[in-house]
């Protein structure tokens, strides 16, 4: 519920579509959870009733401020008009996007709790861990740190900034605008995080992983999805924002993120998914555009061109020299 004074610290938004279990999941895990200050807003765009149900069951019991939004799937752009329609009923001082993933114990409290001690920082930055294995964190800095220039915290990994920033509402709801113009990627919300980095405030680092990720399974078809995603949308995104940093930040954070996501999805090609990016020659044309100026990119449409037997036995001589090596699942 709410401070003494009214006051919600935290808005925590989920958008849903056809996802009953892990809405369950989310209230499960956040029972145990110190939710004072805080508000969960759902905008569920399921065309059955079956997470409705579960929701109106929690609201009934009145344990947490929920605010419940039942709409309709849009034709384009469904996750991202969701997330942007949940900001605008939002009343926090701060907004947590919550997907399906889980809180560990005493996530709440700590967040709250860095929130109120630092009123001056505008995007809060938390670590994630592996579910399987929590030792495997996401963001491998050693300790807790502010952050003063936003071009330092852009080189950190520009990858893992949407999934696991909490931003200044205020300040984010200027940009909505700006992210709207970005409905249908997927990265209207990192628009957002861009944008309240660039608003001149601190942010703020936590070293120790609050939430988990479930890996996901290898040879899924959302590995060319989250190419299109983390490559090539979030780059466009970027790019609203190049003169907003320095340079050499600017190349160094989606660099590494082009780095990180095509070297996936080739391993991907190797292990036999037989579609998507190594086929289609308009996306090809997109990297060469995008990322021409990048020397690995040239590396990746060589790789990329290949027959497939040619990148298995590739794979084969890389994983016989480096058995132990393996590319992060991040996405």
């Amino acid at each position: 519920m709410s401070n003494k004074n009214g006051e919600i610290l935290l808005s925590i938004c989920v958008p849903t579509y056809r996802q009953p279990e892990r809405i369950r999941r989310l209230f499960d895990n956040l029972t145990s959870q110190e939710t004072a200050g805080i508000e969960i807003l759902i905008r569920d765009d399921s065309p059955d009733d079956q997470t409705e149900k579960i929701v109106q069951e929690i609201i009934s019991k009145n344990i947490f401020e929920i605010k419940y939004f039942k709409g309709e799937k849009a034709a384009v752009g469904g996750y991202d008009s969701a997330f942007l329609f949940l900001i605008k009923q939002a009343s926090g001082r701060y907004l947590f996007w919550f997907g399906d993933d889980v809180l560990v114990p005493g996530a709440l409290a700590k967040i709250s709790e860095s929130l109120k001690k630092n009123p001056d920082v505008d995007l809060l930055w938390i670590n994630s861990g592996n579910i399987n294995n929590p030792e495997d964190v996401g963001i491998k800095l050693p300790e807790d740190r502010f952050f003063d220039d936003p071009n330092d915290i852009l080189e950190v990994d520009v990858g893992l900034l949407f999934f696991s920033s909490i931003i200044n509402r205020q300040k984010a709801i200027g940009g909505l605008a700006g992210a709207e113009k970005f409905i249908g990627t997927a990265v209207a919300g990192f628009y957002l995080v861009l944008y309240v980095l660039i608003q001149g405030g601190r942010s703020y680092f936590i070293k120790k992983p609050l939430f988990l990720c479930e890996s996901k399974p290898a040879g899924e078809v959302r590995w060319y999805d989250s190419f299109d995603v983390h490559a090539l949308n979030y780059y466009l995104v970027g790019k609203e924002f190049s003169g907003k940093f320095r340079r050499k930040s600017f190349r160094k954070a989606f660099g590494d993120q082009f780095s990180q996501i095509w070297r996936a999805v080739l391993v991907e090609r190797a292990k036999g998914l037989k579609t998507g990016f190594g086929s289609e020659t308009p996306k090809i044309s997109k990297v060469i555009k995008f990322y021409w100026s990048f020397p690995e990119a040239w590396l990746a449409v060589f790789l990329f061109s290949l027959p497939r037997p040619v990148i298995r036995f590739f794979y084969r001589i890389y994983k016989y020299f480096f058995p132990n090596h393996h590319q992060r699942g991040r996405f």
